[in-house]
């Protein structure tokens, strides 16, 4: 971890320590491949909320930038708008002489307009679509400044999250479609006063300096309304990025004249939205090859040098771009037994 980013997280270690609940955070961070199972399992066994807390920094402090950077995110997902404001100048920014991070070739713009607006970084496996991620930044550059919807759908696990996530990775379409930044939000399947905490969230986000409002809105439409004002006035020409869309009338709460990118199960959830739209579906199952390409990546070894094995591994595990820690486990389990 850089010197900076240590010492900022060292400098608030108390005001963190003291605040915040590691449960909501730890699944962000595991999500983007920076915590494992395991280190989640020592946290909990912590017997307070501070104390586990404390372990959680302490375990972050051992770790790269990217674990800094991840932590960041899930501080502003979780409403710890003020605790995240804390870290904001510790924030890495890779960069070299011709701007691009030497390992992802991502220019430190597209670093931090994406850090900022929340996006979940690279799994630690990662397996390149890139018809795809072409196909998802054609539609978003239709968009053309309007608002609009483009749905990326497919089964649970087929990597619509990283697709989204990836699509976004791109220093042109950043810089001329989306100048505003973008604002990732992790939605999932919601009751009413979940949504309302998600709209919440999101409000306080996009209003740091509180210019619009000191307090939080009290009901579904009042913070629609909210969403509405802020996106206009203090974020336009920006791209808001639902993630896993369950249900229409969730949908509806966002409904609010902006640019949309959404992942879902369901395509039909845009029914019920006024605005031009464009759908991109994703293939259940990478395939054969691609499977190998993940399982080589993870064992660090050459595709060509995987044993005969591999090939029933890939076909009973039915591997596919996530990658969630719970996958490659059973991987490696089924890789011992062979």
């Amino acid at each position: 971890m850089d010197a900076k980013a240590r010492n900022c997280l060292l400098q608030h270690r108390e005001a963190l320590e003291k605040d915040i609940k590691t449960s909501y955070i730890m699944d962000h961070m595991i999500s983007d491949g920076f915590l494992t199972i395991l280190e989640e399992e020592k946290v909990r066994n912590e017997p307070t909320q501070q104390q586990r807390a404390a372990m959680l920094i302490k375990m972050i402090l051992k770790k790269d930038n990217g674990s800094y950077i991840s932590f960041y995110n899930a501080l502003l997902h979780e409403g710890y708008k003020d605790l995240a404001a804390l870290l904001h100048d510790g924030i890495p920014v890779v960069s070299s002489s011709s701007g691009k991070d030497s390992v992802s070739g991502i220019t430190s713009y597209v670093r931090t307009v994406l850090c900022e607006g929340g996006v979940p970084q690279r799994p630690v496996v990662f397996v390149a679509r890139k018809k795809l991620v072409n196909a998802i930044q054609q539609k978003l550059s239709k968009l053309n400044g309007e608002p609009g919807w483009v749905t990326i759908y497919g089964m649970a696990g087929c990597g619509k999250s990283v697709l989204a996530a990836e699509a976004v990775r791109d220093h042109s379409l950043l810089k001329h479609c989306f100048p505003g930044g973008v604002h990732w939000v992790s939605v999932g399947k919601q009751d009413k006063s979940g949504l309302l905490m998600k709209l919440q969230n999101l409000c306080t986000r996009l209003d740091q300096d509180e210019s619009f409002s000191q307090r939080l809105p009290l009901n579904i439409e009042e913070a629609k309304d909210r969403l509405r004002i802020l996106m206009l006035r203090k974020h336009p020409s920006s791209l808001l990025i639902l993630d896993d869309i369950w249900d229409p009338w969730v949908l509806k709460a966002f409904d609010n004249q902006c640019q949309i990118l959404l992942t879902t199960r369901d395509k039909s959830v845009t029914d019920s939205v006024m605005g031009p739209k464009y759908v991109i579906p994703v293939e259940s199952s990478l395939g054969k090859e691609k499977g190998l390409e993940i399982l080589s990546l993870f064992v660090n070894m050459k595709k060509a040098d995987l044993p005969e094995q591999a090939h029933s591994i890939i076909k009973e595990c039915k591997v596919v771009e996530r990658c969630h820690w719970a996958i490659l486990t059973d991987l490696l389990h089924k890789w011992n037994q062979s």
